[in-house]
């Protein structure tokens, strides 16, 4: 007897244990009727499904975002806030949560970044979705440019030099916890920007009626999606334009004469040599430091001070350009380049 109350009541238990997990997510927002227009093909958008749920194929090419649907939300909610987002130019993945949460498929971005190419990709999520995304993006900041939160706030650090978060949520918002948003600003990175939607909810971000614990909002559920399409799109603008710049970063070209005077009166500027070894053990420039042209992107760490003067040289000036410009582009900010050493009329200063 006591063998069988052993089995019996832990199997109790866990059918206890599973009816009550299968009620929890079975109770879920609906998706609103009138979206349903939204999965008919449009001329500028279309919708195509796929494993993990829906992508959004606007008349972009370039940029795109993998949205986090809100806990126990039926993932369509999101349509029209996609939709208008890829009609703009931004294709959209948004993707359908193992039981409508997020928790269970926290990974999926990365089967999406997987499978596609596209040069930038921005992730972004609804309140516990946004959560999840955030988590997934503090691990792989490197192959992301920025994470929209929608009502929602990170537990991980999202600090990196080349990432953006844009957090938007309602001013009437009665479900998303301010305490928590307000500590999760010491996760984010330099480029972060808050923007509260005045008259916005918490539930108005999707198409799934109102939401248990929500306040009244003040503004229409189009104007606060509207508002939110364009702090998107302002934020990844303002990448673009930040992407510009850093391309137009180049180095000065310099002749032999000033570059000799340079190393007369400075006395911390680094003479590079972007030779093999091999060329720089047969014959130098005095105090210079050999860095192979083709080893400087993976061998960064001569070069600490991005903000140090630097003068480039070579064999004959083509390698010494390919070099400068490298290191423009890596971020140095006092590059000149002055041609090569056979060029090089200053004997005395060879070694």
């Amino acid at each position: 007897m006591r063998r069988k109350k052993r089995i019996i009541i832990p199997a109790l238990l866990f059918f206890f244990i599973a009816v009550l997990c299968a009620g929890y997510v079975s109770d879920y927002y609906h998706t609103d009727e009138n979206v349903q227009v939204y999965l008919q093909k449009k001329d500028s958008v279309s919708i195509l499904e796929m494993p993990d749920g829906l992508y959004l194929d606007g008349s972009g090419d370039d940029t795109a975002v993998i949205f986090y649907p809100g806990a126990k939300v039926e993932y369509t909610a999101y349509l029209p806030l996609l939709s208008d987002l890829a009609e703009r130019g931004i294709d959209c993945f948004l993707i359908k949560m193992p039981c409508n949460l997020s928790f269970f498929g926290q990974n999926k971005a990365k089967k999406i970044m997987d499978s596609y190419e596209y040069d930038h990709w921005y992730l972004s999520g609804h309140s516990l979705g946004g959560a999840m995304a955030a988590s997934y993006a503090s691990g792989h900041l490197e192959s992301l440019n920025g994470l929209v939160l929608l009502a929602a706030y990170p537990t991980k650090s999202l600090k990196s030099d080349s990432f953006s978060v844009l957090s938007i949520y309602g001013s009437e918002d009665g479900v998303l916890n301010m305490e928590k948003v307000e500590e999760g600003k010491s996760q984010m990175p330099a480029d972060y920007t808050e923007i509260c939607i005045e008259g916005g909810n918490h539930a108005q971000f999707g198409n799934y009626g109102e939401q248990k614990g929500d306040h009244t909002a003040g503004i229409s559920r189009e104007e606060q999606q509207k508002q939110t399409v364009d702090a998107i799109l302002d934020l990844m603008e303002a990448h673009r334009d930040q992407k510009q710049e850093d391309a137009a970063m180049t180095y000065e070209q310099v002749s032999p004469q000033e570059a000799k005077e340079r190393m007369e009166a400075e006395k911390d500027v680094i003479i590079l040599d972007v030779r093999t070894q091999e060329e720089y053990d047969s014959r130098h420039i005095k105090n210079s430091v050999c860095l192979p042209n083709e080893n400087i992107i993976s061998e960064p760490d001569i070069l600490p001070d991005k903000g140090q003067e630097i003068l480039v040289y070579c064999r004959s000036g083509n390698r010494s350009k390919q070099a400068a410009q490298k290191l423009a582009d890596m971020g140095y900010e006092n590059v000149l380049e002055f041609g090569g050493i056979l060029d090089w009329p200053y004997p005395e200063l060879i070694e």
